[in-house]
């Protein structure tokens, strides 16, 4: 089977304006349905157990992993000080299988963390406990309103408990891609329902250097942590959650900028004539983009520079 060329793949959506798009294979074997029968919290007690086992595997075990594959490293752990004392949720690009480990070692033992997946990700046997137990939360199966009703009593409970739940705002994974793709609403609305900060983390990879460049490993990864952002309660509720959005994803442009050393206008390279399909997503996203520079995105204007796709 030929090698998938990932950037080529990322490329060609990128150019699309098609950044939601799952790209990496997934499927539907094994799946649960999440409807209103599905148990978001699992008060058995022998549940607990395993549970915490698993956690506890992972606690030790995960930074291996993510040092050993990548060299991990996190920077910016001072700003969880800012939400030690409350509940919050989280949010980060998706880039790697290995991504949820490298989170799990930026925040340690300061929070239990809890991470919501797709819900084809909701699976029997003993891979769908493996997955319950370490805090996966799945979505609601398409159109279940009583699924939706138990995911948020769950949101609250756990809230209420100082936890942390994450999101990863881009939807999909994309393989090692190391711009921030446009970020979907929920996270903000959810930040704004439960009057709870939102703290960024962005997973960044750079080429592999030293000992490990010998060895044969090709990138580095570094998660950022950065300050949390929280709700301006002097806006309305809609207000709120769009100012979230903008301040969290100018935050990851921003970063990208400095990591990388990016200092194109628009980040992205979508062809002007997509530019009338793009979601208001992607073009809050390239309107970010253009503002951090100074700069103005005009998704009416042609632009006679670039080639044809």
């Amino acid at each position: 089977m030929a090698k998938t060329n990932w950037d080529a793949v990322h490329e060609k959506l990128e150019r699309q304006g098609k950044f939601d798009e799952y790209t990496t294979p997934y499927n539907f074997d094994h799946t649960i349905k999440v409807d209103g029968n599905y148990v978001y919290i699992n008060r058995n007690v022998f549940f607990r157990a395993f549970s915490a086992f698993i956690r506890g595997l992972l606690f030790v075990a995960g930074p291996l992993v993510t040092k050993t594959a990548f060299g991990c490293k996190v920077k910016g752990r001072e700003n969880f000080d800012a939400v030690k004392d409350t509940g919050c949720f989280s949010v980060s690009n998706h880039v790697n299988y290995l991504d949820n480990l490298m989170l799990r070692q930026a925040i340690g033992l300061r929070k239990r963390f809890y991470i919501t997946v797709a819900p084809h990700n909701s699976k029997s046997g003993f891979s769908g406990l493996i997955l319950r137990s370490g805090g996966c939360l799945p979505l609601p199966s398409e159109g279940s309103v009583s699924a939706m009703r138990n995911m948020n009593g769950a949101f609250k409970e756990l809230l209420g408990k100082k936890r942390m739940i994450h999101f990863y705002a881009e939807q999909a994974m994309w393989l090692n891609y190391p711009k921030p793709r446009p970020f979907k609403n929920g996270p903000f609305h959810f930040a704004v329902k439960y009057d709870v900060p939102i703290l960024p983390m962005y997973v960044c990879f750079t080429p592999a250097t030293g000992v490990r460049k010998l060895f044969g490993a090709k990138l580095k990864a570094t998660v950022y942590v950065m300050p949390a952002v929280f709700p301006d309660k002097t806006l309305p509720a809609k207000a709120r959650a769009e100012d979230m959005h903008i301040r969290t994803q100018r935050a990851y442009i921003e970063k990208y900028r400095e990591v990388y050393g990016v200092s194109d206008p628009l980040i992205y390279d979508i062809a002007p004539e997509y530019y009338p399909s793009l979601n208001p997503e992607t073009l809050l996203a390239c309107k970010i983009s253009a503002e951090t520079v100074g700069q103005t995105f005009e998704p009416a204007a042609s632009d006679k520079e670039r080639d044809p796709v």
